[in-house]
């Protein structure tokens, strides 16, 4: 049972983990449990993946009304994951964060199945601090998040997974294959699984700079809720722009690209790095504990990522900036470098192994 969801940073690493379990070990049975109000009920049953719901929400990190609910939903979705797991029966948990992921997880442990929690952040979510304690395993991405347990012997660092395939994909098959000039040098631009206003709103305010740009090509993820305000300007210029509401094949993508332009996400910069792709890093200012600022300064600091704060872009000029490094070519090479060699690429491994020992030892 692979529980998590809400954004694309908690659901893509369980996928990741689902279809390398699949690939290895091809007669298991995967469920997915998440929350009809994230991506999961888009993504996950296209898939081919069973997926069951919790009525559960997320506790809001300020004085609200709304928090008045939220134990009237912990207690439904603890009964509901309780049920779940009962009739299931499943051989392990998996949660990879997300409010919906605790639940299932504290059930688990009280009901003696095992448990393995994946958390994506250098500082770790609210579940992940509640659960660890009792988890069977705990894999984290950024050493610095161990100050954080108590419990330490239950700790792994292996970084995010990413699905294997992700950094093995032609650049030239891959511009093919989204009808882009193989001479053209290509922007991918990334405000995380549901887009970032704020980034979107600095480029359409300054997109005269790219008209007659005519060696760039610029592959922009705006998100569902900008979409159709993006598309109606870019419908009315014409502008090396092809604008999408969400990009289902991320591993092309970043294949055709020369520089991608994004948010501090963990799970984007653990994508980022395993391509071994330069950056322009947007840090999200209200991600708990500023942990995208400093996602993003690991990056700048080894010289794979150049930053800019949010509240610098009117100054700063987003477009200038991406369109300035795009043109230097020595210096995406040398952040190129410097980016392919914080990847992981054995951390979907890793996991994975740990999830089939549990498997394994049920069967037998």
């Amino acid at each position: 049972m692979l529980a998590g969801g809400g954004t694309g940073g908690h659901l893509f690493p369980a996928i990741a983990l689902a279809e390398e379990l699949k690939r290895r070990k091809p007669d298991v049975e995967i469920l997915f449990v998440g929350t009809k109000r994230g991506l999961e009920p888009k993504l996950i049953p296209q898939m081919g993946y069973r997926l069951l719901f919790l009525e559960v929400r997320g506790l809001r990190r300020k004085v609200d009304v709304r928090n008045l609910l939220f134990f009237y939903y912990l207690a439904r979705s603890l009964r509901q994951a309780k049920s779940i797991l009962e009739i299931e029966k499943p051989d392990v948990v998996v949660g990879t964060g997300g409010y919906v992921s605790g639940p299932p997880l504290y059930c688990a442990r009280r009901l003696k199945i095992p448990t393995i929690i994946q958390e994506q952040n250098s500082y770790p979510g609210l579940t992940t601090r509640w659960l660890a304690k009792g988890a069977d395993k705990v894999f984290l991405a950024y050493p610095e998040s161990k100050r954080y347990f108590k419990r330490q012997n239950n700790l792994e660092v292996v970084g995010n997974p990413v699905r294997c395939d992700f950094n093995q994909i032609d650049k030239a098959q891959a511009k093919k294959s989204m009808k882009i000039d193989q001479n053209k040098k290509v922007i991918l631009i990334l405000g995380g699984s549901q887009g970032s206003v704020a980034l979107n709103q600095s480029i359409l305010e300054n997109l005269a700079l790219l008209e007659g740009q005519s060696w760039l090509q610029i592959i922009w993820q705006t998100g569902e809720r900008d979409y159709s305000r993006i598309k109606a300007t870019l419908d009315l210029k014409n502008l090396p722009i092809t604008a999408m509401s969400f990009i289902q094949d991320m591993g092309t993508a970043y294949a055709a690209c020369d520089l991608v332009v994004s948010r501090a996400g963990a799970l984007t910069l653990s994508e980022i790095t395993l391509c071994g792709k330069p950056s322009l890093l947007i840090p999200y200012p209200h991600a708990a504990a500023d942990h995208q600022r400093h996602n993003a300064e690991a990056l700048v600091k080894a010289g794979a990522a150049n930053m800019i704060f949010e509240r610098d872009l009117p100054g700063q000029n987003l477009v200038k900036r991406m369109l300035g490094l795009a043109q230097d070519q020595k210096k995406l090479e040398s952040m190129s470098a410097q980016s392919i060699k914080l990847g992981k690429p054995d951390s979907l491994h890793r996991i994975v192994n740990e999830i089939l020992k549990y498997i394994n030892r049920a069967e037998n």
